[in-house]
């Protein structure tokens, strides 16, 4: 395994257009020319309908900080998910 500089995220996001859809993965685990190849695979198994639309994905860095946030964001997201559907439930 390469060294990954302490702190260093590499993310994979998903766009349409200019248009952020999500981060597809984010790893510390991995060198940065692996993730980049992976980006690029990605990108090279796009049908021409989804290249038409504008689908892409792209190498992004990222920090620690942001990662352990972004995840603190996502649970918060999963939590009032949950609580919304436990309402629909009790209905």
């Amino acid at each position: 395994m390469d060294n990954i500089p302490m702190g260093q995220v590499y993310e994979i996001h998903k766009y349409r257009g200019e248009l952020f859809l999500y981060v597809v993965a984010r790893t510390n685990k991995h060198a940065e020319d692996y993730v980049k190849g992976d980006v690029d695979k990605m990108n090279g198994m796009l049908t021409p309908e989804l290249k038409s639309e504008g689908i892409r994905y792209v190498f992004l860095l990222g920090t620690a900080d942001s990662m352990a946030k972004k995840v603190g964001d996502r649970t918060k997201r999963k939590e009032k998910q949950g609580v919304l559907e436990g309402d629909a439930a009790a209905s």
